[in-house]
């Protein structure tokens, strides 16, 4: 990631605008060069000079004339509600953190801030959804399109099948998960995305929310509020791409399609199976759902595919049909 970008940082606490300035130099996933400024009189000459790509400034001195901005600002906030208070305004390229929390939240803010920018640049969320009537297969094929679309793009994992099996493909982070993340939206739609942050795992280039710890959490969630609830982690943490696995813990999972932009349809080649979908496409055309029954791509997943058990994630590329999927996504294998 290139280190072209400059972000300036005011505080007049020296210590603490130097050690913000060594996180974000040492940390490759910030696409800035940091340089520190302790007097409003240095930082003013500065950018009546030049501009900030990013400007990170104290609450104290930040104001609005037009030299105390930069392409971004983020000001550096006391206490919570005054950073939520900033933030409420939603004014263009200004954004209120605490700066009181351990440096790795402060950066992902910071990382969701640029992801939030970099999509609403782009005006577009994608939503892409995987369902199928062999739960094995759906999920060997919901973790490859998760997989190319990370690779392609700032992309959320989510599953809704029960007892997925995080543990033994993806990163284990111990963090909280997708129990979590419903039961904060359950309690507040609104800004439940705030809540959510540490139920999100990274590994490679893919952020993930783990399986459910209760499955009656998924039960519990209305399909037509699922669309509600992708939307909104879309919007406000930034992401270009969604992947949801649709699995069989979603009651009427037609509710919960119908806010995908796309539907990976796996198949497997077994008769009942095929039965139980053109019975499925069926009920659709007859409930009137046929814009459902558009985004369908279907692809055949070969079950006994010889994956090593340890290294799923890693083998994913070299299935049979991983170029298939490329070809019906239309974007080129890395």
């Amino acid at each position: 990631m290139g280190r072209n970008n400059i972000c300036v940082i005011y505080d007049s606490d020296e210590n603490y605008a130097k050690r913000l300035m060594s996180v974000i130099n040492d940390d490759n996933d910030i696409p800035y060069n940091a340089q520190v400024f302790t007097k409003e009189h240095e930082l003013d000459k500065y950018l009546q000079e030049k501009e900030a790509d990013m400007l990170m400034i104290c609450e104290g001195a930040y104001g609005y004339n037009a030299y105390r901005t930069g392409n971004k600002t983020v000001v550096l906030c006391e206490e919570e509600r005054e950073a939520d208070e900033i933030n409420s305004r939603e004014e263009k390229g200004l954004v209120g953190i605490c700066k009181y929390q351990p440096s790795y939240q402060l950066l992902q803010s910071v990382m969701r801030y640029e992801k939030k920018d970099r999509v609403q640049k782009r005006g577009s969320l994608k939503v892409t959804g995987v369902y199928g009537f062999n739960n094995t297969a759906r999920m060997m094929l919901s973790l490859a399109v998760a997989r190319l679309m990370s690779e392609h793009g700032n992309t959320l994992f989510i599953n809704f099948e029960t007892f997925y099996g995080f543990k033994g493909i993806l990163k284990d982070e111990e963090n909280e998960n997708l129990s979590d993340a419903l039961y904060a939206f359950r309690q507040n739609h609104n800004q439940f995305h705030k809540n959510i942050v540490n139920a999100i795992s990274h590994y490679e280039r893919l952020d993930y929310i783990p399986d459910a710890s209760c499955v009656e959490d998924i039960d519990d969630i209305k399909p037509e509020e699922i669309g509600t609830f992708i939307q909104a982690i879309g919007r406000e943490l930034g992401y270009s791409n969604i992947v949801i696995d649709i699995g069989d813990g979603i009651r009427m999972p037609w509710n919960m399609m119908d806010c995908c932009d796309e539907i990976y349809i796996c198949e497997t080649g077994n008769y009942i199976e095929n039965m139980r979908f053109k019975n499925f496409e069926k009920y659709l055309l007859e409930q009137g759902l046929d814009n459902i029954a558009a985004t369908f791509k279907k692809i055949h997943v070969n079950e006994d595919e010889n994956i090593n058990n340890d290294d799923i994630w890693g083998r994913l590329p070299f299935c049979s049909f991983y170029e298939e999927l490329c070809r019906i996504a239309g974007i080129e294998e890395i």
